[in-house]
């Protein structure tokens, strides 16, 4: 065919014209010719649309997971529990949790070090005038950056370390997948110990749990984790699509849905990472930290160690003379019922040694607390325990308490609290705001605080109503 055209094209005819014939078949072959070479230029402008969505957004995935990566390295721990991540991050909670009608779901939560609350990563879906492209996004919630890299400290700005408050939620990458199938929301190499859509924990070949967050299967979006027990081991699953860019060249998203586009098996992108929270635990001195945990108001411990018991302050007013106080505590470690180790009197501290031999499971450890003075009555002793409710309160670096209001019952512009406010200040256990309104909690990792509410036992005065935990403050730090 395309010899007679070339010909047609090519013959000479000295003495005649065209006829209507040959021009009509001139004219249809140079159409065809045309529209053949518009459907390959029109092919190879969309090949190259569809390469570059489907290179930018794995682009995005890739470093959005290394950014989340390398956050996950510089923390001490992972949470597990997803309820508790409400507690350690409670100004998350109340921006985008309490009270909402689309509450966020919370999947990574980060312990950082010299970091007051959870640095928290979820995902939130795209409102229709949004300029992040797709269904859903990658949000973190956390302090800001400096140009170092650093994290913003209290003298580098409002959203810093110190003050959760100012925190903004920030988008990391767009683009997510907002509909999985039930394959694709199971943990890499980890299924679950049993089928239930409200709980996926698994059990991997060494003998150790695995906790995906979130926990329910429909809420698990193109973003979600798998945790081990020991909060230190983390799978990063991050699926990402590019529906959107493919319907823009014409083709409906149900048809891509529906795999009648062949561009269908391009859309999806999925990355899945493991990443160890490597930040080393240290005491508030430098010193190596024996592994221990605080479960409920017990302190277990998994290794043998050192235990310094200070009691930082002491004022409990006298029955009948609340002008009457007693500064005379006793702090001891129990174990098993049998004492490890005694600290008396205010700002009076002593080291106690623990053992826990090798291979046995943890140790619960108690800390007693005693009001020994006769208050100038007749003496009397009262001892509370930490799992004495209502009458102990006590925070560390994994609490929820992240204030001193938030543990002390009363206005802290009180003149009665200016002493225990500097005491705390001089053992750098708190820093406060720029404005002085709020005090943050400064814990080391190896520090426990207790805030104690002594009853009426005849000679304290009546137990405040609701307490205070404003009668005794004892610190507990553990050391190897």
């Amino acid at each position: 065919m395309l010899k007679i055209y070339l010909k047609l094209l090519q013959k000479y005819r000295p003495s005649a014209g065209w006829t209507l014939a040959e021009l009509m078949i001139a004219a249809a072959m140079t159409l065809v010719v045309i529209m053949v070479a518009g459907f390959g230029l029109v092919t190879i402008l969309r090949e190259n649309k569809v390469a570059n969505a489907t290179g930018q957004m794995q682009y995005d995935m890739n470093r959005a997971a290394e950014f989340i990566s390398e956050e996950i390295r510089s923390a001490k721990t992972i949470e597990t529990d997803q309820a508790e991540i409400y507690n350690v991050a409670p100004t998350f909670y109340e921006k985008y949790v309490e009270g909402k009608a689309n509450p966020k779901i919370p999947i990574l939560a980060l312990k950082i070090d010299g970091v007051y609350e959870r640095v928290v990563y979820y995902v939130d879906e795209v409102a229709s005038d949004d300029i992040w492209r797709g269904s859903a996004v990658i949000r973190r919630f956390g302090p800001d950056f400096k140009e170092d890299g650093e994290y913003k400290k209290p003298d580098d700005g409002v959203r810093n370390t110190k003050n959760p408050d100012g925190w903004r939620s920030n988008a990391l990458v767009d683009m997510m997948v907002t509909n999985l199938d039930t394959n694709q929301k199971q943990c890499q190499n980890l299924p679950p110990n049993t089928v239930d859509p409200n709980t996926y924990i698994a059990t991997d070949n060494q003998g150790k749990e695995w906790y995906r967050l979130p926990q329910k299967e429909a809420e698990v979006k193109g973003f979600f984790v798998c945790v081990q027990e020991d909060k230190q081991l983390v799978q990063l699953n991050v699926v990402g699509t590019s529906l959107d860019e493919f319907a823009h060249l014409g083709y409906g998203k149900n048809d891509i849905l529906e795999g009648k586009s062949r561009y269908a098996d391009k859309m999806e992108y999925n990355v899945a990472t493991m990443v160890h929270a490597r930040s080393k635990v240290i005491g508030s001195g430098g010193e190596g930290v024996p592994d221990f945990s605080v479960n409920g108001q017990v302190i277990k411990l998994k290794e043998s160690g050192k235990a310094k018991l200070n009691v930082i302050h002491a004022n409990i007013p006298c029955q009948g003379d609340p002008s009457n106080t007693s500064q005379d505590v006793e702090t001891s470690f129990d174990k098993s019922g049998s004492s490890v180790g005694t600290a008396t009197g205010e700002a009076s501290g002593s080291v106690v040694d623990f053992t826990v031999p090798d291979g046995d499971p943890p140790v619960d450890v108690l800390t007693q607390i005693k009001e020994i003075s006769s208050c100038s009555h007749d003496s009397s002793t009262l001892t509370v325990t930490v799992n004495q409710t209502g009458k102990v309160k006590f925070t560390s670096n994994d609490s929820a308490y992240s204030t001193l209001s938030s543990i002390i019952n009363d206005d802290l512009s009180n003149s009665a609290y200016t002493s225990v406010i500097n005491k705390l200040k001089t053992k750098n256990l708190i820093k406060e705001t720029s404005d002085g309104s709020t005090y943050y909690f400064s814990l080391a990792d190896n520090q426990v605080l207790y805030f104690v509410e002594f009853a009426t036992d005849g000679v304290l005065a009546p137990q405040a109503d609701p307490a205070k935990f404003d009668d005794a403050i004892i610190l507990v730090e553990l050391t190897k």
